[in-house]
């Protein structure tokens, strides 16, 4: 059975919890899903950051890369309008391999938060 190791991709994102919390007054990264550091048997359709404040759709973004560091997901992060911590990316059908994540995202006060990370 073939693994993904889809968190390459949000391991990537959650591992350096954006800027590992410079401080407190910082957004910070709560959690991720698939959750940071796990291998999945199916990629995902959607991996999703949630924050400890809102973030600003508008200045945010995550980008995937596959191991040749050509980009796989090109689709528009977008912020959840329920709680306005969650920031979704679809993805597509991915074949089994390493991935790396690069966010990018602002809080609603104007404070980027960001990390790249495999």
């Amino acid at each position: 059975m073939k693994t993904i190791n889809a968190l390459g991709l949000a391991l990537a994102l959650a591992s350096t919890a954006f800027f590992s919390q410079i401080a407190a007054a910082h957004a910070s990264l709560k959690s991720s899903s698939p959750a940071a550091g796990t291998t999945v048997e199916v990629a995902p359709k959607e991996i999703s950051l949630t924050f400890n404040e809102k973030v600003e759709e508008a200045f945010s973004a995550m980008t995937v890369k596959d191991a040749s560091g050509k980009e796989v997901a090109t689709a528009k992060a977008k912020v959840d309008a329920t709680d306005g911590v969650t920031l979704h990316l679809e993805v597509p059908a991915l074949p089994s391999g390493e991935y790396s994540g690069w966010p990018s995202a602002m809080t609603a006060i104007a404070e980027p938060v960001g990390s790249s990370s495999r």
